[in-house]
This record gives structure tokens, sequence and C-alpha cells, in this order.
């Protein structure tokens, strides 16, 4: 660690302070937008556990840092100082742990899958979060479908999977990571069925369904035919398409090859969604929550990082407000 980080650290704990990096990053991010819906937004934590969060803060240091009414948030003169600091330490940090993989070259690849629909954002909030805990793991993110991932990670490809799940699959280990999006009905923009702003299941039935073809492992692509027909939606074709590219089955969509239920989100991570037009589904739909997942019998050299991993998805949760 550098000498600045490092004096910084031994101050902190001389002083008996719990303070953690995850305390220094919301009250930064409040003293940047002065308005803590906003900051719990660039977050993507709900607002009460970042109010809670610097509460804890401001009793853990004995000072009021914010001065807040119901129209404005302002720093205190101490909250502007601390401000300084904390960016330095943060800033410190990040040097420090920048040069100890330098000079010792402790990096191990962590191979991570990730469902292709997942907005980049949740993604991007899980590997920081990684990086600040477990800073020797150097993720390789890969966009694949459940049902590849779920071979990947039993056949010893990847290391660990972030896809919908409710926890059906043999051999792994899971953990919840973010709540459970609905489905929506994709449509090429000159279809019949876009003049409707909701379609049901008679409106789908007589349509054919385009899907990712499916993998190694049938189970997930079973359960998704499975979890449409039990809310009533069933079609007069299933078309497999594409690899494992959104954009592959979003253009097979456009080109009037079929329709495609899937989350909202899935357009607005792909290129492909300015071709293809969003219509609600009644009755709706909900994917099982996304899991982060590995393989229950993970060799030594996994067994830290996956704690980590671990730790992680329910701090996450609990950030969020999630059981």
């Amino acid at each position: 660690m550098g000498a600045s980080a490092e004096r910084r650290s031994e101050e902190l704990a001389r002083a008996g302070l719990a303070i953690e990096f995850r305390h220094l990053r919301y009250f930064l991010a409040v003293s940047e937008e002065l308005h803590f819906g906003r900051a719990a937004r660039k977050l993507h934590i709900s607002q009460p556990p970042l109010s809670q969060a610097i509460r804890k803060l401001e009793t853990e240091l004995g000072v009021q840092l914010f001065e807040r009414t119901s129209r404005v948030v302002k720093l205190t003169e101490a909250g502007r100082v601390f401000a300084e600091e904390a960016r330095k330490v943060l800033a410190d940090v990040e040097l420090a742990v920048g040069a100890a993989r330098r000079v010792t070259g402790a990096v191990s690849m962590l191979r991570i899958g990730c469902v292709p629909h997942l907005p980049i954002e949740r993604l991007l909030v899980f590997l920081e979060a990684l990086y600040e805990r477990s800073p020797s793991d150097r993720p390789q993110v890969t966009h694949i479908t459940s049902g590849e991932q779920v071979a990947r990670l039993r056949s010893g490809e990847l290391d660990v999977g972030i896809f919908n799940d409710d926890g059906q699959e043999e051999g792994l280990e899971e953990e919840p990571l973010f709540p459970a999006e609905h489905l929506v009905a994709f449509l090429a923009p000159d279809h019949p069925l876009t003049k409707r702003t909701v379609l049901e299941p008679a409106d789908l039935a007589p349509e054919t369904l385009v899907l990712f073809p499916q993998a190694a492992s049938a189970a997930p692509h079973q359960r998704w035919l499975a979890l449409l027909e039990r809310a009533g939606y069933r079609f007069a074709r299933v078309r497999e398409a594409g690899g494992t590219d959104p954009r592959d089955l979003l253009l097979a969509v456009a080109g009037r090859l079929g329709v495609m239920l899937a989350p909202a989100s899935l357009a607005d991570v792909s290129d492909a969604g300015t071709l293809v037009v969003r219509r609600k589904l009644d009755p709706p739909i909900a994917l099982a929550n996304t899991v982060v997942a590995w393989r229950a019998d993970p060799p030594a050299r996994l067994k830290e990082s996956l704690l980590v991993v671990r730790e992680i998805a329910r701090e996450l949760r609990a950030a969020a407000g999630e059981p």
C-alpha cells in the first residue's frame, strides 16, 4: 500500500472508526449530486439504505456532514473537508492496488458468464464490488445464455454465472443477486400487433416464437417454455435463431421471422433495439430472480473468491432493500 494510503488507514484504525469504502462512495455520491434520490439512482440502490448509510457515517464520525431541509441538501463545512479527504483515500487505495498488482503479478482470471439482457449498470455494480473486495481477481465476462452458462459451469469452462433461475439446477450453488424483471413482446415495427398497446395470449397464439438455440443443458430452455405456458402463452411454432448474441434474435424479429418474449431491458443493451417495437403483456410474466451461481464442488483455487462473490450478492440485495 502507498505511504499516504497506509497512513490514512492507520489514522482510521487508531481513531477506532468502522468506516467502509462503500460508505465513502455513498457519501461522495451525495456530495456531488446534493440530492439523495439522484445519488441513489447513480449508485443503483434504493434511497432508504443510502440515507441509513449516511446517518451511520455521521454517527461514526461524530459530525454532521449535510444540512438537510425538505427542499435542499448542502454540505456542512465538516462535510466539505471530509469530501476532500475521502476522495484522497479512495484515490490512494486505487493507486496502491494497482501498484501491488503490477509488482507481484498476483492476478487470477475469474471467468464470468452473464445473460445478454442484464443492464450494464447492474453488471458494473457487481464488478466494481468484486474489484474492491478482491482486486486480485480479474474478471473476464462473456455474454451467453442461461443454458450455455449452466453447461459451462458444470464442465469447468466458467467459474461464475449470472443468469435467471429459481434454484433448480443440480450441482450448482446459487445466491440471488438482482430482483426479477418482467417480460415484454418484441415485434417488427410493421407487425399488425403493434396497433395494440397490450398483448394477450390470444393475440400471440398464431405467432412464431423466436428463441435462442437450445444449449447443451436443455433444462433452462424447457423451463422457459413452461414459464410462458403457465401464464397462458402458447404459440403456433417455435423457431431457434442466431447464436448467443441478443442482436441475432432482435434482427430475426425485425425481419418478421417471429415474435420474441424477453425482458424489456434487452433492447436497451443491444444496438438492434431500435429496429423492434415493445408491447406489454397481460397477464404479465416475471422472470426468476437474477442469481450468481457456481459449481457446488469448485476447485480449491476458487473457494476464497466465491466466498467474496456470495458476500457481495448479499450486500447488494441488502443495499437495494431486498430480503
